[in-house]
């Protein structure tokens, strides 16, 4: 008994609608039409999407491929945007110019599962703490190893690819609350060299046993212009706030920090995207020092024709 009565007040919905149209068309001669439309779709609930639904089913079946592409291309890029603001520490490799070409970076020396881009893990509800509470072995662990109140994370970066090149690697402070970034220390291992870096103290010299940071967005950089087909250069970086600054008060507390690393080529290739993806196909093709297909390896130089390029082994040892 209830289905039959829907069943009949859905019908005279549609007897009245139909009635009201022909009035409207008989008597409504300056009723425009998006007005029309507009007036029986509140007759009709869900109108609109019945007619998108008709139209999407009109589409053929070239039109549906590229519409399916367009939104999985979104898709694509929205995730891609929001991993790159995941975690409070990242290390990006400029893909174009330095993946491809066989650069590549993994948080162990033997580089396997080498890739473009490591997230540390981050610190939470960390408090100030003093240089001195640092492990002196801290260089010597590979990958994320955070301890308490401070961030740690050992990386290697490698050439095995196509060609000597040089590149620029940077730590930029990328956001800061409460003035937390007063306070904080950056430390770098490279190569087994250390540098700790700070902000400016309050008169402008730089704090003690400390380099100043470059800029209010970059911490520090290195540049590389000899990277030789073979060499592998090694970073660990620590961060902490520095119990000791006299910029470490009380109104920094729940303050936050979140740096980045990135490696760009220090040069500025002008060449389009369809030339380098031509070249890429060209020295796949003729055997020219290929780059892996997947991406996901970095290719090894004739220089280690014979086996993987690591820490242990790099060209840059001695």
């Amino acid at each position: 008994m209830k289905l039959g009565k829907n069943k009949k007040q859905k019908t005279d919905q549609i007897i009245r609608i139909e009635e009201l149209e022909a009035l409207m068309q008989k008597y409504g001669d300056d009723l425009k039409p998006e007005d029309m439309e507009d007036i029986v779709s509140m007759y009709m609930p869900h109108r609109k999407r019945r007619k998108l639904g008709a139209a999407l089913l009109r589409l053929d079946k070239l039109q549906l491929l590229l519409l399916t592409l367009m939104l999985v291309v979104c898709i694509l890029f929205i995730t891609a945007f929001m991993q790159e603001k995941m975690g409070n520490f990242t290390i990006n490799l400029n893909r174009l110019e330095l993946y491809r070409k066989g650069v590549s970076i993994a948080d162990t020396g033997d580089f396997k599962g080498a890739t473009a881009r490591l997230t540390a893990s981050t610190v939470k509800d960390a408090t100030n703490i003093s240089i001195d509470d640092i492990p002196e072995d801290v260089d010597d662990i590979e990958g994320s190893h955070n301890g308490k109140n401070y961030m740690a994370y050992t990386y290697y970066l490698r050439n095995a690819g196509k060609e000597d090149l040089g590149y620029v690697a940077s730590i930029t402070l990328d956001s800061c609350s409460k003035g937390a970034e007063e306070a904080v220390r950056v430390a770098v291992w490279r190569n087994g060299e250390r540098t700790v870096y700070a902000e400016p103290s309050a008169n402008g010299e730089p704090e003690e046993g400390c380099v100043n940071f470059e800029s209010d967005t970059i911490v520090c950089s290195y540049e590389e212009t000899n990277f030789l087909v073979g060499n592998v250069d090694k970073y660990t970086i620590v961060i902490w706030m520095e119990g000791d600054d006299p910029e470490c008060v009380d109104r920094i507390i729940g303050g936050s920090v979140e740096l980045s690393m990135n490696i760009d080529a220090d040069y500025d290739d002008q060449s389009s995207l369809l030339w380098k993806f031509v070249t890429d196909i060209k020295d796949t093709l003729f055997d020219d020092k290929p780059i892996d297909a997947a991406g996901n390896e970095a290719p090894n130089d004739s220089y280690y024709s014979d086996r993987v390029i690591t820490w242990e082994n790099r060209r840059n040892k001695d």
